[in-house]
């Protein structure tokens, strides 16, 4: 706990005139305290020699005088003249596994499908009656108008839709002629004002 209070010290953190008192009085702590600023000088490049000259040799010496342990191989891959005495099941094994997986499902979604046909024809039989799934028709068998909300006498005839037709006619000539008799008085009576 007081190295990592150590390193935030260093880094500005966590500032603290008791634990700096504490540093100037622990051993462990000031060395502590050397090792960093050793580290933070070979990371940011401030020191040219630090490691010194032979440390190159002296690593080398010690990675060839390090004791290696050997491990030894329990089971290995089997040699291709190992491979051709193996019995049959074993050489194809990894081609029949994927094969028996298919088989497997190709049953399952077999048995799906025969258990639905056989349960939709227990129904069917109990229904005298088969309606069929999409009924485009009305339950009548009629076709009827559009309209749901409109019974059928308040429906226009052809004659009923050409005597509209007319009265549309005659109120949109009323309107054009009425207008045009208009159109004279205000258009003097704008000519007036100017």
């Amino acid at each position: 706990m007081q190295k990592e209070l150590l390193s935030a010290y260093m880094d500005g953190e966590q500032v603290d005139p008791a634990f700096t008192d504490e540093l100037c009085k622990n051993e462990s702590l000031r060395q502590a305290w050397a090792t960093y600023h050793m580290a933070r000088a070979v990371m940011r490049k401030e020191s040219a020699v630090i490691l010194g000259a032979d440390f190159t040799a002296k690593m080398a010496d010690l990675i060839e005088h390090e004791e290696i342990e050997r491990v030894e191989i329990t089971q290995s891959q089997p040699t291709p003249e190992e491979a051709q005495r193996l019995p049959f099941m074993h050489k194809f094994k990894s081609f029949f596994a994927p094969m028996a997986q298919i088989a497997v499902a190709a049953s399952v979604c077999l048995v799906a499908v025969l258990g639905v046909q056989s349960f939709y024809a227990k129904n069917d039989v109990n229904n005298a009656p088969e309606t069929p799934i999409l009924q485009t028709l009305p339950f009548n068998n009629a076709v009827q108008e559009v309209s749901y909300n409109a019974p059928a006498k308040d429906v226009a005839t052809t004659d009923q839709m050409e005597q509209k037709n007319r009265r549309i006619g005659a109120m949109l000539q009323n309107y054009e002629l009425q207008r045009r008799m208009h159109a004279d008085t205000l258009n003097v009576g704008t000519n007036q004002s100017k």
